[in-house]
């Protein structure tokens, strides 16, 4: 073997090897990254902090971060595979599928659908659809998902802050309980919201058994009729 074919030789090797580190390099433990495609970008979701699935942990807290709504079906699966997989991406899954309800209501009922357990879907929608209800402007909340996400005020319009995020906590009364009928145990969680006088908005979840996911089993305080904002509301890119 010549000096060329040496250096060849060697080379290749450190190719290979700085790829076998990059595919076995560990995320950090501090926060969950995952991405789904859309039609015209890389959307990413990233989950920071932990819920416990077993043990009552009060108080404890988790947000999820997101950069676009998804725009069809298979974006939304996509994402559910990634973030309800643990309880606080199944109530960030909530709110984003309320936003695609308001953009299209037949996709929103879709991703409400795959989201929800069926104890839970058809008092979700039929509230939804009063919500955004246009032609109300009392009770019509189009804005209703903005109002969930950090950074929304009705003194700002309900313009959250980018990337969007939906931050909550453990509910600190409430400890987990096993439900028979659901299958699965339940976890109580609060969505922190400034658009209602009371900002810790109660949602339950469970996975029941052999689910592959984390399912919103009960949720009326996400979509109580929150505050009026002051001013135009501008809709979420």
């Amino acid at each position: 073997m010549n000096s060329k074919t040496i250096v060849a030789v060697a080379a290749l090797s450190l190719t290979l090897a700085a790829c076998n580190q990059r595919q076995n390099a560990t995320p950090a433990a501090a926060s969950t990254e995952v991405a789904t495609q859309t039609q015209s970008a890389d959307a990413k979701a990233q989950m920071t902090g932990e819920i416990s699935h077993d043990t009552w942990q009060p108080g404890e807290q988790a947000s999820v971060s997101f950069q676009e709504i998804p725009s069809t079906i298979e974006q939304f699966s996509t994402l559910q595979s990634q973030l309800g997989v643990e309880p606080q991406g199944a109530v960030a899954l909530q709110v984003i599928a309320f936003e695609m309800y308001r953009r299209d209501a037949s996709l929103g009922e879709q991703a409400l659908t795959l989201n929800n357990t069926s104890t839970n879907l058809l008092s979700t929608l039929r509230q939804l659809k009063e919500m955004m209800n246009l032609k109300d402007a009392y009770y019509s909340r189009p804005y209703i998902a903005a109002a969930l996400m950090k950074g929304a005020t009705p003194e700002n319009g309900y313009q959250p802050e980018r990337p969007y995020t939906v931050q909550m906590r453990v509910d600190p009364a409430r400890a987990y309980q096993q439900s028979n009928m659901l299958g699965g145990t339940v976890i109580y969680l609060q969505v922190d919201s400034k658009g209602w006088d009371t900002n810790w908005r109660g949602v339950e979840v469970v996975k029941p058994e052999h689910a592959d996911y984390y399912l919103v089993s009960n949720c009326p305080a996400l979509y109580t009729q929150c505050k009026q904002l002051k001013g135009t509301w501008k809709p979420l890119d």
